[in-house]
Parts: structure tokens; C-alpha cells; sequence
């Protein structure tokens, strides 16, 4: 059963993972009135911690590590190399059928 349950969540998790690097979906998140965005308590994960705070010269560096592997895999509760192979596969697939 569980093996099962983290299929589906692997699935789910390739399938936001490819629809946010082709922005049909963005991260659930904020601007503040200097245009710094953040992500919302939904969106945030223990890997965000390790990102550096937004600053002028780089208001988007929460939205782009929520955009990752990394992020998306700490979402949805599965191994980060399993989603990671899982993209590379969807990859060799989308080159293939071009």
C-alpha cells in the first residue's frame, strides 16, 4: 500500500514539477511592495531554509528554488533522487518524440 501511495505522489510530483518549469503553474507565493517574492506557508519547506533571503538584486530566489527538484520532491514527500531520474526519463521521452 505504501508503495503504491508514494507512486502516486511521485507522479503528482513530476507532473507539478514539469507544468511549473513550463510556467503553466507557479509557486504559491507573495510580492512584498519592493518586489522581493516569497513563498506562502503552503509552499514552504525545510529546503527553503537554506535559500538566501530575496534581495533587490535578487528578488526571485525563493521562486526559483521552488521551481526545483529539490523543492517540489520536500513537497510531496519523496526521494529526490527518484523524482530527479524521473525528469531525466520525461526528458529522454519529450527528445524522442520530437
Amino acid at each position: 500500500m505504501e508503495t503504491r501511495n508514494n507512486e502516486k505522489n511521485l507522479t503528482a510530483a513530476l507532473y507539478e514539477w514539469k507544468r511549473l518549469q513550463d510556467r503553466r503553474q507557479h509557486p504559491d507565493g507573495f510580492f512584498d511592495k519592493q518586489g522581493r517574492w516569497y513563498p506562502s506557508e503552503y509552499e514552504r519547506c525545510e529546503c527553503c531554509d537554506k535559500i538566501r533571503s530575496p534581495s533587490r538584486a535578487f528578488p526571485y530566489s525563493y521562486n526559483r528554488h521552488c521551481r526545483s527538484v529539490e523543492h517540489v520532491a520536500n513537497k510531496f514527500g519523496v526521494d529526490v533522487k527518484a523524482l530527479r531520474r524521473e525528469t531525466r526519463a520525461c526528458s529522454l521521452v519529450r527528445k524522442e518524440v520530437a
